[in-house]
């Protein structure tokens, strides 16, 4: 999201520089979008946002399973713990103590996973929103489209939003 407002922002400068009697010459056109509410709205973001989910259950699923098993072998230790010989429950102990720091880094390995994957889903999708929306600002001779949360006040009258959805949705 920062590296897009940081993009419009630069490109805003670049074309100041080289046209800097741009604002006086020709008609102004500005137009606003609010990327979350495209991120939110959009069937092509929620399909995106759904294969997300699915994959993560997967992968939540799997580490449910593990702490299960982990579960079990703690309650099997509590209940009949002091009926073992000594050296079953020292391998039984050790056994728990194995899994349960390899239940931590398959959570750990999980959640960066995940985190990795949710970036570089939105990354996609921030890529394609700007793409539709650098065609629809040369297709309808806009000048500039700003982004809604790098703006401090604005008439809604520019906000393009909806038609950005809708062109966005219409290609994906």
């Amino acid at each position: 999201m920062k590296r897009f407002l940081l993009l419009i922002t630069l490109w805003i400068g670049v074309m100041g520089l080289m046209h800097p009697d741009l604002a006086f010459s020709a008609k102004v056109k500005i137009g606003l979008i609010d990327a979350q509410k495209i991120m939110r709205e959009s069937k092509a973001a929620k399909r995106a946002q759904t294969v997300f989910l699915k994959d993560r259950e997967a992968k939540m699923a799997i580490l449910m399973g593990r702490q299960k098993e982990v579960r079990s072998l703690e309650n099997e230790l509590k209940k009949e713990g002091r009926k073992m010989s000594p050296s079953v429950r020292k391998k039984k102990t050790e056994r728990l103590a194995s899994q349960i720091k390899e239940l931590r880094r398959l959570r750990s390995d999980l959640e960066e996973e995940l985190k990795k994957k949710d970036a570089e889903l939105r990354r996609e999708l921030f890529q394609e929103i700007r793409e539709i929306v650098e065609e629809f600002l040369k297709k309808e001779n806009y000048t500039v489209i700003l982004e809604k949360s790098s703006v401090v006040a604005v008439d809604k009258a520019i906000d393009i939003t909806d038609k950005i959805i809708r062109l966005y949705d219409a290609v994906k």
